[in-house]
């Protein structure tokens, strides 16, 4: 009589339940509980420090109205506020995204966990929405800023704080992928959290030290975890850089997926890991060939007039821009700021070159020509020492033989506000923490 085949199909609910005892461990971990009270203290503290100095600006904006058009709650009251979130995400997040695997290991839940019917990625998936939910949970002090600054008469616009959650919702999810395959290439906690830390504070400093430069070390701004969220911080949405958050937190799950069974052979593990990083540059290779941008800010600050981009889209020729000037010159940094960043996201085929080394601002100081911007389009050749937007475009359209129409007034509004939000020290402080500490001590004593 021949046995009976062994059944593979799936216990009903088994994933569930396996989530279910993810979260469980989740509430019952003090690292997550104080996390949540440290986030609440910080963002309480950035929230009502903006607030301060937002409103000691407004009050001299209301005497000058000339002022007012730079006063951007966006830039002036969320984004400092969610750089609370940052640090934490930076320093804080990854130590409970590493325990999530690095318990299991330590106390040999993890050779259990595999021999379920369930395949590593279901597995790692599981862990990965559990963390989620700790994300989640961790923007109940960003809620109650949103609610706090609208009920005190704060301007809101709504696409701009879009676009800043899911800039920080990409970095999370980045760095707890990160602290996950972490945990699985590492065989303790510390070591773990040193590797994720080396990581994330490793691209601040990249970011930092490229930053103005030229050369080809400018190519790593394009991955730099904090100069990808820096573009979501100014309203920008960029398929360039939302597909490279998405492509490393993706490289890394999958890192965590074939790393983790520990029955499997290493040289399987390189190979597929092998595979994986070509695949990772294959992808983003793609995405800057063609990047697409949507200027999500209000006064639409990352784009031209209406009119004067419909006219540089029809240039069908290349548009060549050669710059002499140093990388640490101001004068380049407010040209790229604005108008090489809107050119390169409106004009369809635009080369801009660099003469000057980076050896500093004085490099070429008796240079005659330094500071020379020179233009060439259609065998047309024009030059200029300007870096300001109002003369570049009359040069560029008079090059292409172009009249565009005249462009309607774009001036930017502004929203001062001045305010004060005593509760919020007793929210953010008192009540948040206690809140999260009953929390903690609920489900320690009913889970």
């Amino acid at each position: 009589m021949q046995s009976p085949e062994p059944h593979t199909s799936h216990p009903p609910g088994i994933t569930r339940l396996v989530l279910i005892q993810e979260i469980r461990s989740l509430l019952l971990s003090p690292a997550l509980w104080i996390m949540l009270i440290i986030v609440s203290a910080l963002v309480g503290y950035s929230f009502m420090q903006a607030v301060s100095l937002f409103s000691q600006a407004s009050k001299t904006a209301l005497d000058y109205p000339e002022l007012a058009t730079g006063m951007s709650p966006f830039s002036g009251i969320f984004v400092p506020t969610f750089g609370a979130y940052y640090l934490c995400q930076t320093l804080l997040l990854p130590f409970i995204a590493i325990r999530s695997i690095g318990l299991d290991k330590y106390n040999g839940t993890l050779k259990l966990l595999v021999q379920l019917p369930l395949s590593p990625f279901q597995l790692c998936g599981v862990k990965l929405v559990a963390m989620i939910c700790v994300w989640l949970a961790s923007l109940i002090p960003a809620v109650l800023v949103i609610l706090l600054w609208k009920s005190a008469g704060g301007f809101i616009f709504w696409p701009e704080i879009f676009c800043l959650l899911t800039g920080h919702a990409l970095y999370s999810l980045t760095v707890i992928t990160l602290a996950m395959f972490a945990a699985t290439v590492t065989d303790a906690l510390p070591t773990a959290a040193m590797f994720c830390l080396a990581a994330t504070l490793g691209s601040w400093v990249l970011d930092f030290a490229v930053s103005g430069k030229a050369d080809l070390l400018a190519f790593w701004e394009n991955i730099s975890l904090t100069g990808m969220l820096r573009q979501f911080e100014n309203g920008l949405l960029s398929s360039t850089h939302l597909v490279s958050f998405l492509s490393i937190a993706l490289l890394f799950f999958v890192f965590t997926v074939i790393w983790l069974h520990p029955g499997e052979v290493i040289q399987r593990k390189i190979l597929k890991t092998f595979v994986c990083i070509i695949g990772f540059v294959i992808i983003n290779a793609g995405t800057q060939l063609a990047p697409r941008f949507v200027d999500l800010t209000e006064n639409k600050h990352h784009s031209f007039p209406a009119q004067y981009t419909t006219a540089l889209q029809q240039l069908d020729k290349p548009l060549t821009i050669t710059i002499n000037l140093s990388p640490q010159d101001s004068r380049l940094l407010d040209l790229k700021q604005d108008v090489l960043g809107k050119l390169q996201r409106t004009v369809p085929h635009l080369q801009v070159h660099y003469t000057t080394g980076t050896s500093g601002l004085f490099s070429k100081e008796n240079d005659e020509n330094y500071g020379l911007i020179q233009y060439r389009y259609a065998n047309k050749t024009e030059t200029s020492y300007s870096n300001s937007q109002e003369e570049i475009l009359p040069i560029i359209f008079s090059l292409a033989g172009i009249t565009p129409a005249k462009a309607t007034s774009n001036s930017p509004k502004g929203h001062p506000l001045v305010t004060e939000i005593p509760k919020g020290k007793i929210i953010f402080y008192l009540a948040l923490p206690l809140f999260f500490t009953g929390l903690a001590g609920y489900f320690r004593k009913n889970t």
